[in-house]
């Protein structure tokens, strides 16, 4: 499988790149005005964030520092995964709304599997590394279904109609009770 690799500026793209073993990846350092490459590929991944700082919220001239991944993910038509960033760049994308923790959350976490979820994943709970300090508290009923949430917020969605899961939690590191390679499943 080819897959275009998002990388923003993650912390863990190594453990990224060693999930995605076996497949074909193409690794693109995001930065605003980024052309992606993303014809001929049969998944995008979306990274984490941190490695630079880089937040949501923050300015590159007059436009937001996501803004064209945002748009990005609006109009590609490739099954999609997001991790961390990813994630809450998606979900920023379709309207939700992207709140500061104050603090990092940090470790292996349970989060509660939704109904939904249930029928999509194997598990009742989910044990998984988390590294963020932004939640997303509530997501478009009309786009997304909610698989798994965590003390915090929403920790994993599903979109409705198109190929898109994405994790607020980190599925490349391991001993968490799904890997990458279960969301990937989720959307080819």
């Amino acid at each position: 499988m080819k897959v275009l690799l998002i990388n923003n500026h993650t912390d863990y793209l190594h453990n990224v790149v060693n999930a995605l073993a076996g497949h074909e990846v193409e690794v693109q350092k995001y930065e605003p005005g980024l052309d992606f490459h993303w014809q001929g590929k049969d998944l995008i991944v979306l990274s984490g964030g941190g490695g630079e700082g880089y937040e949501l919220k923050d300015k590159r001239g007059n436009k937001y520092w996501y803004e064209d991944e945002m748009n990005f993910v609006l109009t590609c038509n490739k099954p999609l995964v997001g991790i961390c960033m990813g994630f809450e760049v998606i979900s920023a994308a379709f309207g939700s709304r992207v709140t500061d923790l104050g603090s990092r959350v940090t470790g292996f976490h349970t989060h509660r599997v939704s109904p939904v979820g249930k029928k999509h994943l194997i598990h009742p709970k989910l044990k998984q590394y988390e590294h963020h300090q932004f939640a997303i508290p509530a997501v478009s009923e009309k786009h997304f279904e909610v698989m798994a949430y965590s003390d915090t917020g929403i920790e994993m969605i599903k979109h409705k109609q198109r190929k898109l899961i994405a994790s607020q939690f980190h599925p490349e590191v391991k001993d968490g009770t799904i890997g990458l390679d279960h969301l990937i499943a989720r959307v080819i």
